[in-house]
């Protein structure tokens, strides 16, 4: 069983700044709407993801955390872009800060076959059309750009 390892790293460094693998994942359904996820934390609009447990391979984790926060599992995810660097920084309400290497899947789904449920780190999770994104504003870093690649449809990997 894989270790949680952002509480394992956290209980060694407390608030120490620290890097840390992201790993979400781009979820379009036939209607060609994307799953958001509402975060508890801090309000703001993301994709499905986490962080990669120790002893956990990165598809694993990617299927792990999407099965955790929505209830979808993910069947074959695709490697849609890597982001990394100063941008990808995140202070928590709590103030801890870590840096993420953000490893982005893609993966369309069948509207009929999706149950979305979210768990304690979310208040909803949802398809939205492409067309009525919340603000820029409304999402956590990172996010807003693999949905406009995927408008732009860019389906090239992309690593930063």
């Amino acid at each position: 069983m894989p270790i949680d390892y952002i509480k394992y790293l956290r209980g060694m460094i407390k608030g120490s700044r620290c890097l840390s693998v992201g790993l979400s994942c781009l979820i379009i359904n036939d209607k060609e709407e994307v799953l958001l996820e509402k975060r508890r934390d801090n309000g703001l609009y993301c994709l499905p993801g986490g962080s990669i447990d120790l002893d956990e391979t990165v598809i694993e984790g990617v299927k792990r955390e999407v099965r955790e926060e929505t209830g979808i599992e993910l069947l074959n995810p695709s490697l849609f872009m890597i982001r990394s660097g100063k941008k990808n920084q995140i202070t928590y309400p709590n103030g801890d800060v870590t840096d993420y290497v953000d490893i982005i899947f893609i993966e369309r789904v069948s509207s009929l076959s999706v149950p979305l449920n979210h768990d304690d780190e979310s208040t909803e999770i949802f398809f939205c059309s492409l067309s009525s994104l919340p603000s820029d504003e409304e999402f956590l870093r990172g996010t807003k750009e693999p949905i406009v690649k995927y408008l732009q449809k860019d389906f090239e990997v992309e690593v930063d």
